[in-house]
Order: structure tokens, then C-alpha cells, then sequence
């Protein structure tokens, strides 16, 4: 392969050359935003024991909190998507931002366990956008063929915000307890929101969108959304909802399962970071992925590959060495395909309702995320069964049952977005 390495052999600059200076701008908002989205949210699975400790209730019931959390995402990413479509993608991004770092540090702040169910609820709603309006902004701004690459290098922003949860568990959690964990995203947050303030540009393809919008009769996107695309939306939420299931008995039990094992925070935390570094090379990994693969072989093929290590990771605690390996495999390919997630979404919608309709079938999805440990955990205990094994289980049987929906996916691969704003409803 010559140094030069492009998805175009016919040009000669390196793919990366050929984002601009702005492009590269909305893409470090989006980013960010995400970053601090994982931050704040991930922060909890690492303390869902102490917090069932402090207020006296089962962890299983603790677990609940995740999808408080997340049960509200929908409405959130339907409400935040709405006015983005009408207002832009600029100015709820950085609401979203601010909305969720307010109810990070109000977790932290929380008197009962009543108040917290709330705080997380306030939570989610917020943080519903976080990547749908990231995605909607680097879809419309990057040029098509590197569409995929630049969503995929936006997802990455969730495996660091996940070293920065292990290493506030390592580092802030020892001398803080696990109210400290929930005030570590404000900082950046802070700075963030500056640069978007000062260095973001609208989305240009959003503003062509509402100008002809404007031309004709005035339209609300929500309404749009469900009345045109009633049958494209409900099958995407199904989609969503499996494979974000699939995603979280891994993501959101692992340190719990770790921890039950008695092993020391350094090892919980250490096989938290090999899989967050996983996820961070396996999001980089899925936009190019996807543009040889295609959108639904690349998933299919990801998803099935990490489910087998995740079934090898827990299989193999006991070795640090294949632990770490196995935790960098699963994050790699079971997160990582989460990267093509948003490609997959803001190819199938046309501009006057994308964020609408990015906002909520991604959020409606989180909604399996929230139940999976949930489920995991009261069927662990139903059927007397090990963590291990129903963490397995519940692993291998999402990926099997997402790639069979995958089947019936429309192949997006190469769409340009003007033909998908051009096309007949169906």
C-alpha cells in the first residue's frame, strides 16, 4: 500500500488534508461534547455498589438508575432534535452540554435516593443530544466519503470518556468516595463551552435546509418525522434498541462483576482503560470499516466478534495478561460498532428532520441499554445463575439478533445526503 493512503486512489492528498479548518472544528465540539457525555454517565457504574451501600437498597434496584437515566433519552433527543431542526445545531449543543454537567454535579449533591433517581432522570434528559446533534453536525458538514470516518472518529469521545471515569475511580474516588466521581466533568466542561461559543460555525447544509423550508409552508420536524417516515422510524428504533441492549450488560456490569471478585481497584480500573482504549481505536477503525464492509456488514461482523470476547473476558479474570487483551476485544468490536451507529441513522433521514429523527431513535435504542443490567441482573438471580454466565448470555444472544435485523437494513453505503433529502417517502 503507497504511504499515501486515501479511499480515493485518484487523489493524491491524504484524506485528512481534506477537511478544513472548520470541519475539523465541528467535529472537535462534537467530540467534546461526547467526552464529557461518557464522563459523566459512566461515572455511575463504578460505584453502583456504593451507592446501593449509602442508601440501603439491593444493587440490582441501584441499577435501576441506568435506566432512569436512559428512559427519558427519547424524549430528551426528540425534544433537543425538534429545536435543532428549527434553530440550528449550534446553540442545543451547548444546552446539552450545560444541562448534563448540572445534573452530573447534582448527582454528586444527592440527599436520598429519591433525589438521585430524579437527578439522573433530569440527567438523561439532557444528555439525550449529546451525540445525535454531534452527529448530525459532522454528517452535514464533512464531505460524503469521509462521512463514515468522521462519525466513527466522533464515537471515540465515549472510550475516553471512559478512561476518564476508570481513572476518577482510581485516582478521585480513594480520597472523594463516589460523590466526588460526579464533579470531575465540570472543568472541561467549562472550557468547552467556550470553544463552541467562539470557534463552531452552524451547519451549513441546516441552513440551505431551512431556507427552502422557508419557502414553502412552515412544517414542525417532530410531526414531519412520524408522518412520512412512520415505517423507516419504527424499524429503526427496533435496530437501535437491540443492538444499544447488546452493548450493556458488558459496559455497565463489568466493573461491578470485577469488583465482586474482590480484585483491587488498580486491576478493575486497568481492565476498564483496556477496554476504553479498545472502544477508542475500534470507533477509528469502524468508519473505515464500514466503507468496505458497508454499514450492516460492518456491524454485523463487529458486533459477533465482540460478543465472543466479552465471553472471553469474563471467562479469564483470573489471568491479567488475556483480561486486558479480551477487555481491549470487546471494546474494539462490540462498542467500537457503535461508530457506524449514527452514520447508519443520518443516512436513512433527510435534513429537515435529521436531528429530529437522529435525537430520538439513538435515545429511543439507549432505552435497551438502561434495561439490559436490569435484565441481566434479575434473570441472573430468577434462574441462579452466575454473572459470568449472563453476562454471556445476553451478550451473544443481541449480537445474533441484532445481525439478523441488520440483514433487513437498507444499505446506505455511498448515499450522497441531497439524494436522501430528494427521495420519495416510503
Amino acid at each position: 500500500m503507497p504511504p499515501d493512503i486515501t479511499l480515493n486512489r485518484q487523489t493524491t492528498k491524504r484524506w485528512y488534508r481534506e477537511i478544513t479548518g472548520a470541519q475539523w472544528r465541528v467535529l472537535i465540539a462534537a467530540w467534546g461534547v461526547w467526552v464529557n457525555d461518557a464522563l459523566d454517565f459512566l461515572a455511575i457504574t463504578f460505584v453502583l455498589k456504593d451507592i446501593a451501600n449509602t442508601f440501603n437498597v439491593e444493587l440490582s434496584t441501584a441499577s435501576l438508575l441506568l435506566l432512569a437515566t436512559y428512559g427519558v433519552r427519547w424524549i430528551g433527543g426528540l425534544a433537543f432534535g425538534g429545536l435543532s431542526d428549527r434553530i440550528g445545531r449550534k446553540i442545543p449543543l451547548l444546552i446539552t452540554l450545560a444541562w448534563f454537567t448540572a445534573g452530573a454535579v447534582a448527582t454528586g449533591l444527592s440527599w436520598s435516593f429519591a433525589s438521585l433517581v430524579v437527578f439522573r432522570l433530569l440527567l438523561g434528559f439532557g444528555m439525550a443530544p449529546g451525540f445525535s446533534l454531534g452527529a448530525a453536525m459532522v454528517a452535514e458538514s464533512w464531505p460524503e466519503r469521509y462521512r463514515a470516518i468522521g462519525i466513527g472518529i466522533l464515537d471515540t469521545g465515549w472510550g475516553l470518556g471512559t478512561i476518564g471515569a476508570a481513572l476518577a475511580y482510581q485516582f478521585v474516588y480513594p480520597t472523594f468516595g463516589w460523590r466526588g466521581m460526579f464533579f470531575v466533568g465540570l472543568p472541561p466542561a467549562l472550557v468547552l463551552g467556550l470553544f463552541i461559543i467562539f470557534f463552531v460555525p452552524e451547519s451549513e447544509a441546516w441552513k440551505r435546509a431551512r431556507a427552502k423550508a422557508a419557502q414553502g409552508p412552515q412544517k414542525n420536524p417532530i410531526v414531519q418525522l412520524f408522518t412520512q417516515y412512520p415505517g423507516r422510524v419504527a424499524y429503526l428504533a427496533v435496530l437501535m434498541f437491540v443492538l444499544c441492549f447488546g452493548n450493556w450488560p458488558f459496559q455497565a456490569l463489568l466493573p461491578t462483576y470485577l469488583r465482586n471478585l474482590n480484585l483491587p481497584a488498580s486491576f478493575v480500573s486497568g481492565v476498564a482503560m483496556a477496554s476504553a482504549v479498545g472502544q477508542i481505536f475500534g470507533f477509528i477503525a469502524s468508519g473505515f470499516i464500514a466503507e468496505q464492509l458497508g454499514r450492516r456488514g460492518a456491524i454485523s461482523a463487529m458486533i459477533g466478534i465482540g460478543a465472543l470476547s466479552v465471553a472471553a473476558l469474563v471467562l479469564t479474570t483470573g489471568n491479567t495478561p488475556a483480561a486486558l487483551i479480551f477487555a481491549f476485544l470487546s471494546g474494539f468490536f462490540l462498542v467500537g460498532a457503535s461508530g457506524i451507529w449514527g452514520t447508519i441513522l443520518t443516512e436513512n433521514l433527510p435534513s429537515g428532520v435529521r436531528a429530529s429523527g437522529v435525537g430520538f431513535l439513538y435515545n429511543f435504542g439507549v432505552i435497551g441499554g438502561g434495561l439490559a443490567p436490569f435484565i441481566t441482573l434479575s434473570t441472573m438471580n430468577r434462574l441462579s445463575l452466575t454473572m459470568s454466565t449472563a453476562i454471556i448470555a445476553f451478550s451473544i444472544g443481541a449480537a445474533l439478533l441484532g445481525g439478523i435485523l441488520l440483514y433487513f437494513t437498507r444499505e446506505t453505503k455511498g448515499m450522497n445526503l441531497s439524494d436522501i433529502d430528494n427521495e420519495v417517502v416510503q
